[in-house]
């Protein structure tokens, strides 16, 4: 005997049809380039009372409004918005790691309705004296964004 569907549970066939649409739109990228900000980052105990001036550069791929010449700002993913999230991040508070920011950073992109995937390097400027800079670039998907919500295991902290 067959039940019926929970309203908001797809059928195996819509899942399928919804993937093959997303594997076949269009997409743009959404690029932002050498945004420093100050951040209080890093495992020495001396770096968790300072900032310190950390670039963030992300690439976001996501998929085109239904009508790119309708030049419609609310059908548009905000490359200022995503920055302006970033910023409440670094001033959120005390973090460790380079890594647990750019994770953040790319979680919060592909939380926005028409991402699909982001690239993010997250680079401190004043960690190493002999190098301009040192940090990590990580990729992410949106395939892989909803299996790793639950499973966040980093959280920034705020400093009393």
């Amino acid at each position: 005997m067959r039940t019926a569907r929970h309203r908001n549970e797809a059928s195996p066939a819509a899942v399928v049809e919804d993937a093959d649409a997303r594997a076949t739109a269009s997409t743009y990228r959404i690029i932002v380039r050498d945004l420093v900000l100050p951040w209080r980052i890093g495992v020495r105990r001396h770096e968790e009372d300072r900032r310190q001036r950390v670039r963030i550069n992300l690439d976001l791929v996501v998929r085109e409004q239904v009508d790119p010449t309708a030049d419609n700002y609310h059908d548009v993913t905000c490359y200022e918005r995503i920055i302006e999230r970033i910023r409440q991040m670094a001033a959120a508070g005390h973090v460790k790691l380079a890594e647990t920011v750019a994770h953040k950073i790319a979680m919060m992109c592909l939380s926005e309705p028409y991402a699909e995937e982001v690239t993010v390097r997250v680079e401190k400027l004043e960690a190493i004296h002999d190098a301009a800079s040192v940090g990590v670039e990580i990729k992410r998907f949106r395939r892989d964004s909803a299996k790793d919500a639950p499973q966040n295991r980093f959280r920034i902290t705020e400093k009393s």
